[in-house]
């Protein structure tokens, strides 16, 4: 099992939220991150340094 780091975003790109647990898969950690950004902007997923997916809101450096 790795740890992981859910970040649930507003629109304004801040976290909301924040959700650390362990899971087997990162399809685990997705389904989970699904649930927690259902009505929010947008949610990422991390393992350790390394970006497993975003969910949500188009990203923008500007």
């Amino acid at each position: 099992m790795n740890t992981y780091r859910i970040y649930v975003l507003s629109p304004e790109e801040r976290v909301a939220e924040v959700i650390e647990d362990a899971f087997a898969t990162d399809r685990e950690a997705l389904e989970t991150a699904e649930d927690l950004s259902a009505g929010q902007f947008a949610a990422e997923v991390w393992d350790g340094e390394r970006l497993v997916a975003r969910l949500g809101g188009e990203f923008s450096l500007s």
